[in-house]
């Protein structure tokens, strides 16, 4: 019985797809044919509203844990925290100036090492400047998720800036 059930959860479909890098195309006609394959397949997009380049503190951080360096490890763990209370705040600003108003944020965070060991400090961020957590499929039925995407670059900015 264990194995049916795991085989189970392996074989359960995703549901959400989030662009590499938030690039979703340089061309309209590019954009268009992925969303096309995208819906074809049953997929949604997963937009984000506030990156933290969470990636960028995770590469250091590995290097400090695996040479046992637990003061530095602990001090770029608070550094981090740090900044993204100022991302946070920062794409918050922004989404205000760009649409009027705060939608629900998307917040991109990798799965790594360092977001394992600091998840609760970053949920305590949001927490104390009073926002509330929805699924994504309740963020995503805000109306500004769905307007219809219509900038492409050559980079994938966070929403705001889109």
């Amino acid at each position: 019985m264990e194995s049916e059930m795991v085989r189970g959860e392996a074989a359960r479909k995703p549901r959400f797809f989030r662009f590499p890098f938030n690039h979703t195309g340089d061309t309209k006609e590019k954009h268009e044919a992925i969303a096309a394959f995208l819906q074809l397949h049953g997929y949604k997009t997963a937009p984000c509203t506030i990156d933290n380049s969470d990636g960028m503190f995770n590469t250091p951080y590995l290097l400090m844990l695996s040479r046992h360096d637990a003061a530095a490890a602990a001090k770029l763990r608070a550094d981090y925290i740090a900044y993204t209370g100022v991302e946070i705040d920062y794409y918050s600003t922004l989404n205000k100036q760009v649409l009027g108003y705060e939608p629900p944020h998307i917040m991109l965070l990798h799965d790594n090492q360092l977001n394992a060991d600091v998840i609760e400090d970053v949920l305590e961020l949001f927490e104390s400047r009073h926002y509330r957590f929805v699924s994504l499929t309740e963020a995503e039925a805000d109306r500004v998720y769905q307007a219809p995407e219509i900038f492409f670059t050559k980079s994938g900015p966070m929403w705001g800036r889109r």
